[in-house]
């Protein structure tokens, strides 16, 4: 990062008269630096906003090519023997089973056994 100064001097012979009377005034006031500091921050806010607008089509553009890949794939899928071979079906709701968060176990055969240490352990809850 630069070094600050206290001060600089802006050349240029592009500044309407305007535009140097409101500079001057700015200078005046000795809020030039928070003047130029907001306009420099409304640029960076502009231009990060403009990166979003961007990245935005990207991804509305990435989705409709998945979209139109899709398609071509179910009228592959349509003009195969695959569907005749592979049958799809609808589960009704009802039986497409309902899992719960957790581990699914086979608790039919269960082995093992608890000896006194282990009770031991888990004393102290």
């Amino acid at each position: 990062m630069s070094e600050r100064q206290n001060a600089f001097t802006i050349k240029t012979n592009r500044l309407s008269d305007e535009v140097y009377n409101q500079l001057a005034t700015y200078a005046k006031s000795r809020k030039l630096g928070d003047y130029i500091s907001s306009l420099i921050l409304r640029d960076l806010d502009d231009s990060s906003t403009e990166r979003k607008a961007i990245e935005d089509k990207k991804t509305y553009e990435m989705f409709e090519h998945i979209k139109d890949e899709l398609a071509d794939l179910k009228k592959l899928v349509k003009t195969t023997d695959f569907v005749e071979n592979y049958p799809f079906k609808e589960e009704e709701p009802s039986k497409v089973p309902h899992l719960k968060e957790g581990k699914i176990a086979d608790l039919e055969n269960i082995s093992g056994s608890l000896d006194d240490d282990d009770l031991e352990e888990y004393n102290d809850f």
